[in-house]
């Protein structure tokens, strides 16, 4: 006769939070926050400068001269703040206590 088996998934979930800051001279859309955000600190930088190409060139709020001469866009990684309320989550075929 063959043993049952059983099997618990166990997973433990804490919430941290990364906190970028991008500075900007104009306006930006959410989109254009967004691309900055997941391209330029793909590698971890710190504080990256010159991010004025994220803004849609095809996009009428600027001219040339104003997207090449006049925007500044800068981003800095501010850190992490790791989660210290972990929670518990057991799942499968749990035998009850007795009181």
């Amino acid at each position: 006769m063959e043993k049952q088996k059983y099997t618990y998934t166990v997973t433990e979930q804490s919430v941290d939070v990364r906190t970028t800051e991008i500075s900007s001279t104009v306006k930006l859309t959410w989109d254009e926050i967004r691309s900055i955000y997941q391209e330029a600190f793909d590698d971890d930088k710190k504080v990256v400068k010159g991010l004025e190409g994220y803004v849609e060139w095809c996009d009428e709020r600027f001219t040339d001269d104003e997207i090449l001469n006049k925007i500044k866009i800068e981003g800095s990684y501010k850190g992490t703040d790791y989660g210290d309320d972990c929670h518990l989550d057991i799942e499968g075929d749990i035998e009850e206590e007795l009181s």
